[in-house]
């Protein structure tokens, strides 16, 4: 997890690096009729249209592009931003990752010029 004073200084750029991983967008229960609705989607056209059973067999999961982006990215913008699944919605804050975010990646880099010594992202 992040230290709180990188949080504090992150600010999104908008650049849908994030929407690139691979893995799963574990959608909760109430993600699916935000999203619906903002689609003109009835939930159950919605999840047909939208969503797999993700890998752990407990929830639904949204689609994937070809490439493993989400398939709500078109160019680096987010289709559904103001609806978006509340893990999106909780990126950096609830979880990260160890690289790749180019903005966490920058403050992490300027942690190390400040204090060489932390190695700990």
């Amino acid at each position: 997890m992040l230290n709180q004073e990188i949080l504090n200084q992150f600010k999104c750029s908008g650049c849908g690096e994030c929407c690139r991983w691979g893995g799963s967008v574990l959608l909760t229960d109430d993600d699916i009729p935000k999203m619906a609705a903002h689609l003109g989607l009835s939930e159950q056209e919605f999840i047909d249209e939208h969503t797999r059973l993700a890998p752990n067999r407990k929830q639904l999961a949204l689609l994937d592009q070809a490439d493993g982006s989400c398939a709500f990215l078109k160019g680096d913008r987010c289709e559904v931003y103001e609806v978006r699944p509340e893990q999106c919605s909780s990126f950096p804050y609830a979880w990260s990752v160890p690289a790749g975010c180019p903005e966490l990646d920058k403050l992490l880099a300027e942690q190390k010029e400040i204090d060489p010594r932390s190695n700990k992202p």
